[in-house]
């Protein structure tokens, strides 16, 4: 009876592969001896799928039916899904020249541009195109003949004129490159302050007071194996407010909160090497003075009308007043007090211009600012304007300084 039930189960496989090889056709391959062939055979060849696609098959192709696949479509293996181009005459807006005449169709993607005299002039504007189709650098170029030119917009963009003049890694501007067969030229420009990074959310940043970056590159070529370059950065400061065609765009103006009177201007006397607690700045008050000048061109000393500074700080010496170490010595000049008030020849406000005469000696900083000079937090910005040379511990460089006041644009 054994024999007779291995034949019973060897018929049963058999017909239970036939059975499913019915229901499944050659989707799970087609059984030869010990080895499973998923090769298309004969008319279960579905032509359709023929059709020349970049697509890798691994399994039979009656999978072709079952997931409908599509032959026009391919396999993306980018970082992220293709997006495709749509033309300009399908979508975008209108753009227009000066004199109404149609330019072009499309979307505006970066634009900074400078409306004198007027309140919100400086509009800085950066699609979110700019960050997501661009991923934040657009790049355009042209050529003919021996120009080549490249202009460049940018959030992170590095550029360099040179080691010792610019060298920026992340610079948030513009910069235009021309080239020619025997000269180069480069240009760059960013608006510092609120420059809008990746995007500006689909609308603009307007600005009256501004904080401007521009410098350039120009090179020669004289041989084969010699160049000669001219650099250049400015940064300076300005606003809409003042007449385009007045002054020079480059030397800068004083914002409109800055562009006020003066009431109180503060000298900071401080030791350039306070690491050896003597010898620091020596002030000689007797020997100190301040000169103004009115608008109308007259001057007044201040010693002549009794207008001296508060001294605040310091040590008093025979004769001087020193800052050794850390300590430091303030010189307030109050324009509000009654000292300048009452003996001055006119008020605060026809005031054209203060420079300060100091007798100073040994190692000494002289750091300025004043009321107008402060940070966004209302907070006083100092600025060095001289220091002595060397490391002077006995007064033998005792000398007069002379510098004007300025806010600095």
């Amino acid at each position: 009876m054994r024999p007779k039930t291995g034949i019973y189960c060897g018929l049963l496989i058999l017909w239970s592969a036939a059975v499913a090889q019915g229901q499944y056709g050659t989707r799970l391959g087609l059984q030869l001896g010990d080895q499973t062939s998923l090769a298309p055979q004969g008319p279960g060849v579905a032509l359709n799928a023929l059709d020349p696609a970049v697509r890798r098959w691994y399994v039979p192709q009656e999978l072709y039916s079952e997931y409908h696949w599509r032959q026009w479509e391919y396999t993306n293996y980018a970082r992220n899904p293709y997006e495709r181009y749509v033309e300009t005459t399908l979508e975008g807006d209108y753009f227009y020249d000066l004199y109404g005449n149609f330019l072009t169709r499309g979307w505006l993607i970066f634009n900074n541009s400078q409306s004198k005299p007027q309140q919100f002039g400086n509009v800085l504007f950066k699609s979110s195109r700019f960050q997501s189709w661009f991923s934040e650098v657009v790049v355009a170029q042209d050529n003919k003949g021996q120009y080549f030119y490249t202009l460049t917009a940018s959030s992170r963009l590095r550029s360099v004129l040179s080691p010792m003049v610019f060298a920026k890694a992340r610079m948030d501007g513009v910069q235009f490159d021309l080239a020619t067969d025997r000269y180069e030229a480069t240009f760059l420009f960013s608006r510092l302050s609120n420059p809008g990074g990746g995007s500006t959310g689909d609308r603009e940043v307007l600005r009256t007071n501004n904080t401007i970056l521009a410098g350039g590159r120009l090179g020669a070529q004289l041989g084969d194996f010699a160049e000669v370059a001219l650099h250049t950065a400015n940064a300076h400061q300005s606003h809409t407010l003042l007449d385009k065609q007045a002054g020079n765009p480059f030397a800068g103006s004083l914002t409109i909160g800055q562009n006020k009177t003066i009431s109180l201007v503060k000298l900071v006397l401080r030791d350039d090497s306070p690491e050896d607690g003597v010898g620091g700045a020596a002030f000689f008050p007797d020997a100190s003075d301040v000169q103004i000048t009115y608008r109308d061109g007259s001057e007044e000393s201040g010693k002549a009308i009794g207008f001296e500074p508060i001294i605040e700080g310091g040590f008093l010496q025979q004769g001087f007043v020193a800052a050794n170490g850390p300590e430091e010595m303030r010189l307030v000049y109050d324009f509000d007090s009654p000292d300048f008030v009452d003996r001055a020849r006119f008020a605060k406000d026809e005031i054209a211009k203060v420079e300060f005469l100091l007798t100073l000696g040994n190692d000494y900083q002289v750091w300025m600012t004043s009321d107008r000079q402060i940070n966004l937090d209302g907070q006083e910005v100092l600025l060095l304007v001289a220091q002595a040379e060397g490391n002077v511990q006995d007064i033998t460089n005792l000398q007069t300084i002379r510098f004007e006041y300025g806010l600095p644009t």
